[in-house]
């Protein structure tokens, strides 16, 4: 069966429908003992947040794609290069035309206004065939309007070990609670994977699209449960704007990514969020 690819739903959302009842069930209360950062006497709950200093591990090691369109050239595409593409040593914008200044490379696939899932599947299988992923642990996916933190990445990164098949990044569900649904990547906020995980994915028959604008983060969800890969969920990775979380939850771990340039100066967003003088420094060192 073929799935409805609408939008997909948070389960605390859910839930929260489900409570509300459409005004008819039970209004939801604010507990200041449920805390999400703080520890004090009178918290009942709280998060504490641990540090991982794993492998070793450089910004050699990792390639990032960026999926663009040539109405985007000009503009998104230069905000990555104007922010975080300064501390990415291996990076290559993929578009549906040529474009020599950027240099932007077209893989023939017919750009789609939604989905993309042609373009992401031929980007992973040219990374593979062509031997560029040979030399690298790890392959990021990410929009011409997603905003990141390399340095940040690479602390991340070192928790996972890249020899296994790895997928992680900003986890959402499709029709999970109905036991036929899947665990999936949002791909606003990039996708990370492990080269065994590109390898198994580009090989298997069972991770095709159904159609060139299927949308390709689902699709890959699919995928990875075919597969029997995790998807690994990271709070540090954000689907949209700072501006649509709370403070305090932006607060509990720094932001590894945000999406969307809507409404925002991206710039603006990107080096009050996103941008640590210090671990800029620390990026550039193991260049």
């Amino acid at each position: 069966m073929t799935p409805n690819w609408g939008k997909s739903i948070p389960g605390t959302e859910v839930l929260a429908k489900f409570i509300w009842n459409e005004g008819k069930g039970y209004r939801l209360q604010n507990l200041s003992e449920f805390c999400l950062l703080k520890s004090t006497k009178d918290c009942v709950t709280w998060i504490s947040a641990s540090s991982c200093n794993g492998s070793s591990l450089s910004a050699t090691d990792v390639f990032f794609a960026v999926k663009t369109y040539e109405k985007f050239h000009d503009n998104r595409v230069q905000v990555v290069q104007d922010t975080w593409a300064k501390d990415v040593v291996n990076v290559k914008f993929f578009s549906n035309k040529n474009d020599p200044k950027i240099p932007t490379h077209d893989l023939g696939v017919p750009n789609t206004p939604h989905g993309h899932c042609a373009k992401t599947m031929a980007i992973l299988s040219y990374l593979l065939n062509d031997g560029l992923t040979s030399n690298y642990k790890w392959i990021v996916i990410a929009d011409d309007d997603t905003l990141l933190s390399m340095s940040r990445l690479l602390q991340l990164l070192r928790c996972y070990d890249h020899t296994e098949p790895v997928a992680l990044g900003e986890r959402y569900g499709y029709s999970v609670a109905s036991g036929n649904g899947y665990d999936y990547i949002t791909g606003g906020g990039g996708m990370v994977f492990s080269l065994p995980a590109i390898k198994k994915i580009v090989n298997s028959p069972l991770c095709d699209c159904p159609t060139d604008d299927a949308p390709d983060d689902m699709i890959l969800g699919q995928c990875l449960q075919f597969l029997n890969i995790p998807v690994t969920h990271t709070l540090q990775f954000h689907q949209a704007r700072p501006s649509d979380y709370s403070v305090e939850y932006l607060s509990f771990l720094p932001p590894v990514s945000f999406h969307k340039h809507w409404m925002i100066d991206p710039r603006a967003v990107y080096y009050q969020w996103l941008y640590d003088e210090d671990e800029h420094l620390k990026s550039h060192d193991e260049l």
